[in-house]
């Protein structure tokens, strides 16, 4: 999500479906603290092993999608997000990129969907799942859905703000990297103004950082509102 991270000696790299995968250690740092409020050890467990298996969906809807345009990506989990990242080569456009970028949410709802039909099937077969399952089968759905929905909002550079910016470069005559920065402040502070009311001081202090980051990159290029 934010972009590339040097390697480190404590990363962890593997490969699935022959995508080459690396997990920079802050992302676990990051996501027990994030996971710290729950307030006990094995909650928090559930929450770091939700979180990891969430995130690499995701970022596995990117690569796949990627490679499926003959592209060869890898994925690289850090901080409270991750990156599938790959080299753009011919007949690459906006259309490309914009799928390529909706493929990580819509893997994380397909995953949603079957973690609910699962949940599902196992209450009607009459299966007793114990607190630490259902604390799961509830996180896997927040995750997928909640950050799926969030992660659309145009606010760059999440998947969503990325997208608007492709959206806008289909029109010539606009300046789709201005108009998308603009947009990501306005959305970003709004958001972040939402989310303090809601008293959800984590997601509030995110979209305040990034409306920043909107800003701060608007006010490189010397443009005004």
């Amino acid at each position: 999500m934010f972009g590339q991270v040097s390697r480190t000696p404590y990363d962890i790299e593997f490969s699935l479906l022959g995508i080459p995968a690396r997990i920079h250690p802050l992302f676990w740092l990051v996501s027990v603290i994030f996971g710290w409020q729950l307030g006990r050890p094995d909650l928090v467990v559930i929450w770091v092993m939700c979180v990891f298996l969430s995130i690499l969906v995701h970022e596995m809807g990117h690569a796949l999608m990627a490679r499926a345009f003959g592209y060869w990506p890898h994925i690289v989990l850090h901080h409270f997000g991750g990156y599938a990242s790959f080299t753009p080569g011919r007949g690459y456009s906006a259309w490309t990129s914009i799928a390529i970028l909706l493929a990580g949410p819509l893997a994380g709802f397909v995953f949603f969907g079957v973690v609910l039909l699962l949940e599902i099937v196992l209450d009607r077969a009459g299966v007793n799942l114990n607190q630490q399952l259902l604390v799961a089968f509830g996180m896997l759905g927040y995750i997928n859905l909640y950050w799926g929905l969030v992660n659309l909002l145009p606010v760059l550079p999440l998947d969503g703000g990325q997208i608007c910016r492709d959206v806008l470069s289909l029109f010539r005559r606009v300046d789709s990297e201005l108009w998308s920065l603009r947009i990501s402040v306005g959305v970003g502070f709004a958001m972040a103004l939402l989310f303090y009311r809601l008293e959800a001081r984590y997601a509030a202090v995110l979209f305040g950082l990034l409306a920043l980051m909107s800003l701060q990159s608007l006010g490189a290029r010397n443009e005004r509102w």
